[in-house]
């Protein structure tokens, strides 16, 4: 079951601008956009991709070489957004690929299995869907 979080209120916000307030809320940032820190305990993910009706966004992992990072872009930029409309949808499509991909750069850290831990959260405003966050350690 994904876990469910509550964004800001207010009826002009976009589902994409929930997402990205939701990311804000859960990561710091450094000047290029990368994940640096958690906002909680826990390391930061290396990847995460966001989906909404208006389009998608994604965020690496501050420590995610060059070369993978251009690489998951290109696969995240096919991603097409979600509109929700009371059903759970289906993974994003080239989910399995990201996953690969990032399995193939090595674990988070030595405990981790060669498989990247995957999440998904949901995101509301109003009680109402408008978004998720799919995040990759």
């Amino acid at each position: 079951m994904p876990e469910e979080i509550e964004s800001g209120r207010g009826a002009s916000r976009t589902g994409l601008a929930s997402v990205l307030e939701t990311l804000t809320a859960h990561y710091t940032f450094d000047a290029d956009g990368r994940i640096v820190r958690s906002r909680s305990e826990g390391l930061p993910p290396r990847f995460v991709l966001g989906r909404a009706a208006e389009g998608c966004l994604w965020r690496f992992g501050v420590d995610l070489a060059r070369r993978p990072t251009v690489e998951l872009a290109r696969l995240a930029a096919r991603e097409r957004g979600v509109r929700f409309d009371g059903e759970l949808h289906a993974p994003p499509e080239r989910l399995a690929a990201l996953e690969r991909l990032l399995s193939s750069t090595g674990p988070a850290d030595a405990g981790d299995l060669d498989r990247p831990r995957l999440r998904r959260q949901l995101i509301t405003r109003d009680g109402v869907v408008v978004g998720e966050l799919w995040t990759m350690d």
